[in-house]
């Protein structure tokens, strides 16, 4: 085992270098800062590589998460209204605090019974995704082939899978498109919840610094006197930590909705909106188990992988184009991009107060984040190449290739054999 890993792991090391997000850089896109949040922001790779002589796409396997949604709860609606309207009715509000609350009001309004809901921005990232694929490879999306979806049960990524699969039935209506969303599905499509997991020694450890850093970045002292005249008095019903959570999360959801017109963003300084941020990095990447020493919860994604492979090798030996698209959830799409071994999900250190510097959860998991994977073969010969896209821009993960950024299928699925066991 170790022999077969010694090339890839040394190709790591190479990887996390490259994969470092600065401060200066999440300042210049401050949206980053919203996390998982983030909205989906489109490939800023326009022309992919050539393909190698010969060679034609033939088939292609995504796995994408649901669009911009409304917040998965309300909880923080709930809680910063109750606690500044109990101040506005004691008049303790700053002209800014009483801004925030009327924000939050017409927010809860729109939001009310709609925890977790697609928004309609969510619907137009999955019809635009799905368009720029068919204009990308119109030598296989123009043809009769099947096109086989599978989705989370839960609405969102449903919804996301019916606009997607519409916009390329729009595009082409001889294609073969069947949808199903099922429970006997789900450990193919999001995860085996069933895999036992038992926490590694150092996770304790993890998720104690973790809390620190969560305890650090929601300092409200600042934030208390922009919005209340007297802080000590407001002090006295107003959890300021658990305040100053739910307008981090209302505001970056607000992004999702840009009908509404509302931003909040501007009660925060950028520096507090990086702390937050590198806190949920590091909170996501504990969750996802792509810590070393971390407990592995990107196991249970194996599956999905394991799925993902043999779904093309059925396709391969089959000989005929295809296309599989799969919609499921944040916290699916970061594990298997690790298990897929892509260069931004590998190489996370042990300084997770640092996290942020290897692993850069809005690289990978916007809304609407994707992978793709996509085949090519030419007449004649049994070779396979595979090339991945993250949010649709070609990456690499550490395996050797004379095709860069192509991969021999076979190679790939060697590398596999060995990678996250």
């Amino acid at each position: 085992m170790k022999t077969k890993l010694l090339i890839p792991l040394l190709l790591l090391l190479s990887v996390g270098v490259s994969a470092q997000t600065s401060r200066r850089e999440m300042f210049k896109d401050p949206g980053r800062l919203g996390a998982t949040y983030f909205l989906y922001p489109g490939p800023s790779q326009k022309a992919l590589t050539p393909t190698p002589e010969g060679y034609k796409p033939f088939y292609i396997s995504h796995y994408g998460r649901h669009g911009s949604r409304y917040m998965t709860s309300n909880r923080y609606y709930v809680r910063a209204i109750g606690q500044l309207d109990t101040a506005a009715r004691m008049g303790l509000l700053t002209a800014k605090g009483a801004e925030v609350l009327e924000k939050l009001r017409i927010g809860y309004a729109d939001a009310w019974n709609r925890d977790g809901d697609l928004t309609a921005l969510g619907g137009r990232q999955h019809m635009e995704i799905a368009r720029r694929m068919y204009e990308r490879f119109p030598e296989l999306l123009s043809q009769p082939i099947s096109v086989d979806a599978r989705s989370s049960t839960v609405g969102r990524c449903m919804i996301s899978m019916f606009y997607f699969c519409q916009e390329l039935e729009g595009l082409n209506p001889d294609l073969e498109v069947r949808m199903d969303a099922s429970q006997r599905d789900m450990r193919f499509v999001v995860e085996d919840r069933d895999l036992p997991l038992e926490k590694t020694a150092v996770t304790e450890d993890y998720e104690r610094r973790v809390r620190a850093m969560r305890e650090k970045a929601y300092n409200p002292a600042r934030l208390m006197k922009v919005l209340f005249k007297d802080v000590r008095k407001a002090q006295e019903f107003v959890r300021g930590p658990e305040l100053m959570e739910s307008l981090y999360h209302v505001a970056n959801d607000f992004m999702s909705l840009p009908e509404l017109g509302l931003t909040m963003t501007d009660i925060f300084t950028k520096d507090e909106l990086f702390r937050i941020w590198t806190a949920l990095n590091a909170n996501w990447a504990l969750r996802s188990g792509i810590i070393p020493g971390s407990t592995p919860a990107y196991l249970r994604k194996k599956e999905v992988r394991d799925s993902i492979q043999s779904i093309a090798d059925r396709v391969i030996s089959a000989g005929e184009p295809a296309v599989t698209l799969r919609f499921s959830h944040d916290s699916s799409v970061l594990p298997l991009a690790y298990l897929l071994g892509l260069k931004e999900a590998i190489g996370a250190r042990t300084d997770i107060e640092n996290l942020h510097k290897y692993v850069s959860i809005d690289k990978i998991i916007p809304m609407a984040g994707n992978i793709q994977m996509v085949f090519y073969r030419k007449e004649g010969s049994d070779d396979v190449l595979v090339k991945f896209l993250l949010n649709e821009n070609e990456t690499s993960i550490p395996v050797k290739t004379d095709v860069a950024p192509y991969y021999h299928w076979k190679d790939v699925k060697a590398f596999w054999e060995g990678w996250g066991s």
